[in-house]
């Protein structure tokens, strides 16, 4: 479950860095600075020390004041989702918003504080060592994601399940394979218990760091104040295996999160966990918990298109909210029979628009309801309208380029670090490993077409739109024959040091809001924010009022009531949610502008 905007940073070689048993920050990008931190491969090994060690890759968005200023709040450490997703990539796109959002506004004077913002690859993902080598370069990993199956084939036949399932075997295999170079089977290392005790160790690493640069840093300062030094140091002091982590988890960064509350309950500063996911499910490797209210999406959507009307929506009939809803189902249903074929012109070639191509705008529309939710909708009526403008946009808003092999790739050969570390292509390979890993004492890789048939008629109750994909989770998994070498057996609950921040949307499409509210329950004092929107997580409809609650615990640890509900600014359609007694959209003010520009940076 990705929540990374898709946006590609500059090259930086991480070969730079020689690996450390602390934070060693380089400079790199633009404005970050990155350390490669040694941990042990297997957490739970006997002796760690003589063991082989995991090289993973840090990031850190430098605080606006330095460690010695009254107002540096300390570190948030982030994870954007997955499982298999690059922190590091997360915080090049997007930490300077989530900066934003947590850091003081203008109008906090002195007592305002800004935050270091760290984030890192998990195991197995993209820039940490061992990596999984699922692929020989990336130009095969699009060649797989290419030849998957239209959408509107899954599940259509018996042969289509044969084909899905040996897909599933040949990527799970291939992504168990062992380094030639070290001799490693990485997938038995990637499970979320692993991920959790790097997390910690970069807690701990960061205080260590802190402290190192307030003596730095006041060691240069002139003239020396003995009494101002003491203070500082004494509230910068690493407080050696006790140090809290500040922590902001989107979807399946909530499973870590919570992971995280139940094996170190006691260390935890400030937990922010959105898009949540309920973790019992994903470690039961059931994937029955998030698609209950997916459907109520569109069904939302089109209740805001008909109070719109037809100006402001193109499917709009004059009837109806159930008629739109009709309407769009009929025209994405009559796409798995009656693909559009497209003549080829002065710049394109023949062509053909198929409900596949028609599904990732859809989802896109589902997961992003600000930036995606009426272009949806005006494609849908497009299409119905044979506008061949518009339907050769959902053609051309699909396809993938295939990169070439870099010079270093070539040389190196296939699987070889310059291959597979080439671009930051999907999540595939690390999102099934990390998440088979996890459910493997549930012998997930056991399945039988039997057992799956029941699955997917089970889901399909669920989702109409949704569960033809979805159903993949489930079936990744019998490709994965190991075991994790390590894994946390304990119960996802706990008593935390200081309470947990749920967000939830109203209607999510894979996260629904009940699994927000069962926090309260698996870790009491936790306090559950509902946002009445539409989609994943809360920058797809951004909220000031969401912004302005994460912000305020994030400097001074104020909790909202229980259940506190959060207006989005927009919703599709309708527009503006705050207008004056004209019916115009009210302005922001300067802070809350800045909240809603740093979440709309988001989207």
């Amino acid at each position: 479950m990705s929540n990374t905007p898709d946006r590609t940073p500059a090259r930086f070689s991480w070969d730079k860095i020689r690996p450390r048993e602390y934070l060693h920050y380089i400079p790199c990008f633009d404005g970050f600075q990155c350390a490669r931190l040694e941990v042990p491969l297997n957490w739970n090994a006997t002796n760690r020390d003589s063991e082989p060690k995991a090289i993973v890759a840090v990031i850190r968005l430098p605080s606006k004041v330095p460690v010695t200023d009254s107002r540096y709040g300390g570190a948030i450490v982030t994870n954007p989702g997955g499982p298999g997703e690059s922190g590091i990539h997360q915080l090049l796109t997007s930490g300077k918003h989530l900066q934003t959002i947590a850091d003081a506004g203008k109008s906090a004077g002195r007592d305002g504080k800004f935050f270091d913002l760290i984030s890192f690859d998990p195991r197995g993902v993209n820039n940490t060592v061992p990596r999984l080598k699922c692929f020989p370069n990336a130009a095969t990993e699009i060649k797989y994601l290419d030849q998957l199956l239209d959408y509107s084939l899954l599940w259509s036949s018996p042969n289509v399940l044969g084909l899905e399932w040996g897909n599933a075997q040949a990527l799970g295999e291939s992504c168990s394979r062992k380094d030639p170079s070290t001799g490693i089977e990485a997938v038995h290392y990637v499970n979320t218990a692993q991920t959790v005790e790097d997390m910690l160790l970069i807690v701990e690493r960061h205080g260590e760091w802190r402290e190192a640069e307030a003596r730095r840093l006041l060691g240069l300062s002139q003239p020396k104040i003995l009494e101002i030094y003491e203070l500082a140091m004494q509230r910068l002091k690493w407080t050696r295996d006790l140090e809290k982590m500040k922590y902001w988890g989107l979807s399946y960064g909530t499973t870590l999160g919570q992971t995280f509350a139940a094996m170190h309950p006691s260390r935890i500063d400030r937990m922010v966990i959105d898009g949540v996911m309920n973790a019992a499910d994903y470690y039961a490797g059931a994937w029955m918990k998030n698609l209950v209210d997916s459907d109520k999406i569109i069904t939302t959507y089109s209740r805001y298109c008909f109070e719109a009307g037809p100006d402001r929506c193109p499917l709009h009939m004059n009837t109806s909210v159930e008629d739109i809803a009709r309407r769009f189902e009929d025209v994405m249903m009559d796409l798995k029979t009656n693909p559009i074929a497209m003549p080829g012109g002065d710049e394109n070639g023949p062509a053909l628009l198929t409900y596949k191509d028609m599904h990732l705008h859809l989802l896109g529309g589902m997961y992003s309801s600000y930036s995606h939710a009426e272009n949806l909708f005006r494609l849908v009526a497009g299409i119905d309208a044979r506008n061949s403008t518009i339907i050769r946009e959902g053609i051309l808003g699909t396809g993938r380029e295939i990169p070439k092999r870099s010079k270093q790739c070539v040389h190196d050969g296939p699987f070889s670090d310059a291959c597979v570390s080439q671009s930051y292509i999907s999540m595939l390979g690390p999102n099934q490993a990390i998440a088979c890993m996890d459910s493997a004492w549930n012998n997930s890789s056991s399945l039988t077409k039997t057992q799956f048939g029941g699955y997917l008629d089970d889901l399909k109750t669920m989702s109409k739109w949704i569960s033809p994909s979805w159903a993949r989770n489930k079936l990744a998994c019998v490709g994965y024959k190991g075991k994790p070498a390590w894994t946390f057996d304990g119960p996802i609950r706990g008593n935390t040091s200081y309470p947990i921040l749920a967000i939830g949307n109203t209607h999510d499409s894979v996260c629904p809001l009940r699994n927000a509210v069962e926090i309260t329950h698996l870790f009491p004092s936790s306090i559950v924010v509902q946002q009445d929107s539409e989609g994943h997580c809360f920058q797809s409809s951004p909220s000031t009022c969401t912004g302005r609650i994460i912000r305020e615990y994030f400097q001074s640890g104020k909790l909202p009531d229980n259940g506190t509900v959060c207006m989005p600014e927009y919703k599709p359609f309708v527009g503006c949610m705050n207008r004056d007694e004209d019916g115009k959209c009210k302005s922001l003010g300067e802070e809350d502008e800045s909240i809603f520009k740093a979440i709309e940076g988001l989207t």
